[in-house]
């Protein structure tokens, strides 16, 4: 505090004049960088919560995506576990699913969507995409589901027991498209 009285003392001499005089406001200088400081310091505080508040947006959307995934393949599950209780082959009963999850060689891969309905067995595997809009409150995802067959060691025809699942969650946020993939493999475990 000292040095700046001396400091003042010393540009002002001890005299008043029109530029150094004793001053009893702000002048208008001050003032306005006051006020740009201010606002520089509110702009930067608003921006990072609105900064903070779409990226919690963007997290809810790919935890509520992350989980239709997992219940798409948990279904599947579901089919092939239901598929030994109802004694059809673990990858059959397209009578009681509206669809098997049976693979051939000709026919590797199968797109299948889930669709709900009211009476047992609660769930239907459907070739119809229109199945594939799941909403969550005021906001849409698409769910599909794609079955692979996984080739033997010769590569000439495909394993039995055995294939791959990949749930795709897809969902439009901010005007980009956002993918979401969960990956399983399905096994005849009797």
């Amino acid at each position: 505090m000292h040095a700046l009285k001396s400091f003042y003392r010393r540009i002002c001499g001890y005299g008043k004049s029109a530029f150094c005089g004793a001053r009893e406001g702000f002048t208008l200088i001050e003032t306005i960088l006051a006020v740009t400081l201010v606002t520089m310091v509110f702009s930067g505080i608003c921006g990072l919560i609105l900064s903070t508040m779409q990226s919690s947006q963007n997290n809810l959307r790919r935890v509520q995506a992350m989980a239709l995934a997992q219940e798409g393949l948990e279904s599947l599950r579901y089919v092939r576990d239901s598929n030994w209780l109802q004694n059809y082959q673990w990858n059959g009963g397209g009578a009681l699913w509206g669809q098997d999850l049976t693979l051939t060689a000709f026919a590797p891969e199968k797109t299948v969507w889930l669709q709900s309905i009211s009476a047992p067995p609660f769930l239907l595997l459907s070739s119809d995409p229109t199945y594939a809009t799941v909403s969550l409150g005021d906001f849409s995802f698409e769910r599909s589901l794609q079955l692979r067959a996984i080739p033997d060691a010769g590569g000439l025809s495909i394993e039995e027991d055995q294939l791959e699942v990949t749930c795709t969650v897809t969902w439009r946020d901010h005007g980009r498209i956002q993918e979401l993939e969960l990956s399983t493999f399905l096994t005849n475990w009797q």
